[in-house]
């Protein structure tokens, strides 16, 4: 499903220039991340996220030139393409985390933050450490985007927003699909974050939960993000699906 600038800028209160940088964009050629897509941006989270994401960047500090900067994006593009050839099975978990790091290593102005990311990695569970991950390890599925952060030198202060921001919204994503196919995800014994919580109505809500406390911190850097997330999460609480799954 298309997503207008209108609709970032209006409804998920992003700048301008940063929705339509990304709406505009072509699609990188090659890219397995954007295979089978026909719009840099829709209305799949694994897509409609970036936009966001570099708006969240934006709003905690980092002038727009650095965010929506040519080098700076194809970098994300090219995280995003070694991300998605580890989800296709063609490298294994490591071998996609040693090849981001060569991508950027290069190119590292945070050296705090990528030995963070390099420890975090490898530990044979992904779970928080310091300010990088969450408590459930499913829900950390997408850290290895983190990487394009140590790139460009952030004043801590900043980074440290960028990082809650990510942690309030990228999860949330995740969180939100893995209700919706926790289901099918049980019957084919598939990583779902609701393994932690449980499968069973208490579980589904403590994983809303979790998902409004993240929406409602939004709010410190995006009130009109914050508004349309729990929006969208009240819709789906009225929808069938989920009252089935609620009193199941």
């Amino acid at each position: 499903m298309f997503t207008s600038k209108n609709e970032l800028v209006e409804s998920m209160g992003v700048e301008p220039e940063i929705a339509a940088f990304f709406v505009d964009r072509k699609l990188p050629e090659g890219n397995r991340y954007w295979k089978g897509r026909y719009l840099y941006v829709s209305r799949g989270t694994g897509y409609l996220f970036i936009p966001l994401f570099f708006d969240l960047q934006h709003k905690a500090g980092l002038p727009l030139e650095t965010v929506i900067k040519e080098e700076y994006v194809q970098l994300m593009e090219q995280i995003l393409h070694l991300a998605a050839l580890y989800e296709f099975g063609e490298k294994d978990f490591i071998q996609h985390i040693q090849e981001i790091e060569s991508l950027v290593k290069d190119k590292v102005e945070n050296t705090t933050l990528y030995t963070e990311l390099h420890t975090y990695f490898r530990q044979p569970q992904l779970i928080k450490q310091g300010r990088i991950g969450t408590n459930n390890p499913a829900l950390n599925r997408g850290d290895a985007l983190l990487y394009l952060l140590t790139t460009i030198d952030i004043p801590d202060a900043v980074l440290n927003l960028i990082i809650m921001g990510w942690y309030q919204l990228v999860p949330s994503f995740l969180l939100l699909d893995d209700i919706m196919d926790f289901q099918e995800d049980k019957e084919k014994q598939e990583e779902n974050s609701l393994s932690l919580y449980g499968y069973n109505p208490a579980g589904v809500k403590k994983a809303i939960e979790v998902a409004e406390t993240n929406f409602s911190g939004l709010a410190g850097l995006n009130p009109p993000l914050s508004a349309f997330f729990q929006n969208v999460l009240n819709k789906k609480k009225q929808t069938p699906y989920f009252k089935h799954i609620l009193n199941d």
